[in-house]
């Protein structure tokens, strides 16, 4: 998969921000992939009220990335189709120009919501499958192991257990490691994409198949 060269923006939702192993496969694996990741003080209140005691808040992680905050939007009562607590979400998305919302709950976001703001919202782990570079998830992989203390992991290792939350992304990827990723722990969620702008391409156009669109599934 090649990247588009103008880099889509990326809206992290407060969910993604609160998961620290998520966030940072996201994160490292952005600029090398052609993307460029985003979130509003709204998501960013919101995933730093749900985080555990010992792990970085989205606010110290944003700081250290040298990431700025998108603008905040009052247009959340135009998408209607987006459940109420999302609205907010999906309004700042359209506002800072993003493409993609990432996060772990697509079926909260209306489709027709989407599509007349431009935007895909997408799971985590198809969007690292599907827009990610390998050798971009493989540099993720040796930045988190290299800060990983307690206990010490290789990037074979952490390959291997990132299989239980991310089937798909290390499927993927596979190539560049040689370790066995473990089983997933969990089921897919129902609803992985909404919208009409390719993961791979980021063209918006016909309907996907998971997020891919027809053009782009014929290369």
């Amino acid at each position: 998969m090649t990247p588009d060269r103008i880099s889509p923006l990326v809206f992290l939702d407060a969910n993604i921000l609160a998961k620290p192993v998520t966030r940072s496969l996201l994160l490292f694996s952005a600029a090398p992939s052609g993307n460029a990741v985003t979130w509003s003080a709204l998501v960013e209140d919101q995933a730093d009220r749900h985080r555990r005691p010992n792990q970085a808040s989205a606010t110290q992680v944003r700081e250290k990335a040298g990431l700025e905050l998108s603008p905040p939007s009052d247009q959340a009562p135009r998408y209607s189709g987006t459940k109420p607590s999302d609205r907010r979400v999906l309004a700042d998305a359209a506002k800072s120009g993003a493409q993609f919302i990432i996060t772990e709950d697509v079926d909260d976001f209306g489709e027709q919501d989407l599509i007349h703001a431009q935007i895909s919202a997408t799971n985590p782990d198809l969007f690292l499958a599907e827009r990610v570079i390998t050798a971009a998830f493989h540099y993720a992989a040796v930045r988190m192991a290299a800060a990983m203390t307690s206990p010490l992991h290789t990037p074979e290792q952490l390959f291997a257990r990132l299989g239980r939350q991310h089937p798909r992304a290390v499927s993927a990827h596979q190539i560049a490691f040689s370790a066995t990723p473990l089983a997933p722990v969990h089921p897919a969620p129902a609803v992985l994409f909404r919208g009409r702008r390719c993961l791979r391409c980021s063209r918006t156009g016909s309907p996907m198949t998971l997020g891919v669109c027809s053009d782009c599934h014929g290369l």
